[in-house]
Order: C-alpha cells, then structure tokens, then sequence
C-alpha cells in the first residue's frame, strides 16, 4: 500500500517537473535577443513575414516562429579579376569593397537569397562591373582615367546590388596590372618618348646658342663697321693733312703771277 502511495507521488512530482519545463520553455521561447549591429527575419512555419524585429529584446510566438539574424554591420570585401580592355588588352584590376545589408529590406533579402548574399551576389556582381567597366576604356586610359575608371565600375556595381538590399558605404580600385607583354611594349614606348623629349630639348638649346651666335655676329659686324667707318674719315683727314704739308713743302713763298677768269682767253699777268 505503501509503494502505490510512493508511486502516485513521484508520477505527480514528474508531471509538475515536466509541466515546469514546458512552461519556462515557452517563455524562453516567447522572447529573443537580437544583438547590436543585426536585425531578425521572423518565419512562421517557415515563411517569411514582413516585419523585422530590431535589436534588443523582442517577444515572438514559440515553437511557431523562428527568428533569423541578419547581420547588418559593414563588411569588406576585397577581389580580383581579369577582363579585356576596349583595344583587347588583358587587365588584372583589384578593388576593395565596403558594403553592409539595408536593415529594412533584410527580410526580402534572406526570402530571395538567404544568408549567403554574398558568395551568390555580392562577388559576382563585382567581377561583372570590373569587366564591364574595362571593356568600355583603352588600356591606356585605365592609367591616364583612373578616378573616372573607378567611378564607372562603383556605379555599375551599385546599379547591380542596391535594388536587392545593399548599401556601398566605400569602394576603392586598389591596383591594375597589365601584361608582362604590354608593360614591356609601355616600358619601349617611355624609352622613345623620353629620347624624343631629349633630342627636341637638344634641338631647342642648339636653337637658342645660335641665335646667340648670331646676335653676337651681328654686334660684332656692326661694331666693325663703325669702326671702318671711323677709320676712312681719319684715313682721308689723315691724307688731306699729308698732301697740305707736301704743297707747304713745296711752296717757294712766291704768288701766282697769272690767274685765270671766267673767260678762258682773257690770260693777263699779274705784274703787268
């Protein structure tokens, strides 16, 4: 009698234990933490509902619904890719990316896609810009057009993502490497320009040494011929002296006794 007693008793203490568990289970699951930086999808036997609870402490329905966490922090993903350029050059371009998921499209997002965006979007829609943008520029350009390269491939990657819930908060273009080939071509043609820009310079300076040259030919021409020109007046000054003094020397201190006229024949002596 006693050990049915015993019994009835440890079959009600189990059901009260078990009544308890059920119970704070349920209210573990009624409420739900949902951490700094993330939002939750809710799903209610498996589908997804509108609403997006917040961060915090939140109720839901238990053992009904099933709460999801989106991690909405900024994330950063750095890749490279190769692609043919506008003059079918191949280019190896490298970018940095920082993007996070728009708290309130989470839900559409993990609908759509699930939780791994971003293997399934984010780097395919990377790879697809940085091909596209090249496709559309030289070679050449990618270098002498940089920002506006980096530009390009930013907004076709934005056209590409934000529509299905993300957000770009930075993008970088890290580095772009050519092909051994075309750097060495690139490597040629800076040799030759070089060379052109030496020889142009040479030519320019041998330009203004002879212009030098001339400009000093043409003072020292010029002071040449101030000095013939000093040098005749002196050297018929100098022999209008001379032939002076020989007529001095030859004078014999005597007149003229005749002199001519106007009329040749009227000839007539002086003394006379």
């Amino acid at each position: 009698m006693e050990i049915e007693i015993d019994f009835k008793k440890i079959k009600k203490y189990t059901i009260i234990a078990v009544l308890i568990i059920l119970v704070i289970k349920t209210l573990l699951n009624t409420f739900t933490t949902v951490p700094t930086g993330n939002v939750g999808v809710k799903t209610r036997f498996g589908k997804v509902q509108e609403d997006v609870i917040q961060e915090g402490l939140n109720i839901k329905s238990p053992f009904i619904e099933k709460i999801v966490l989106i991690d909405c922090k900024t994330k950063k993903i750095e890749l490279a890719t190769e692609g043919s350029t506008k003059d079918m050059q191949t280019v190896s371009v490298t970018i940095a990316v920082n993007y996070n998921v728009n708290k309130g499209t989470a839900n559409k997002l993990y609908r759509d896609v699930g939780t791994d965006y971003e293997a399934i979007l984010i780097t395919p829609a990377v790879h697809e810009s940085i091909k596209s943008a090249m496709a559309q520029y030289t070679a050449e350009e990618l270098i002498t057009r940089r920002a506006e390269v980096s530009n390009k491939i930013q907004d076709t990657l934005k056209d590409k993502i934000t529509e299905r819930g993300f957000e770009i908060t930075e993008f970088n273009l890290t580095n772009i490497d050519f092909s051994e080939e075309y750097d060495r071509a690139i490597e040629t043609k800076a040799v030759k320009q070089q060379e052109v820009v030496t020889a142009q310079a040479e030519l320019e300076k041998q330009k203004i040494q002879n212009q030098k040259e001339i400009e000093i030919a043409e003072k020292d021409a010029r002071v040449m011929e101030l000095q013939n020109a000093q040098i005749t007046e002196k050297t018929l000054e100098l022999k209008r002296l001379e032939v002076q003094e020989k007529m001095i020397n030859k004078w014999n201190g005597q007149l003229p006794t005749t002199t001519l006229g106007d009329n040749t024949n009227n000839l007539f002596r002086i003394g006379q």
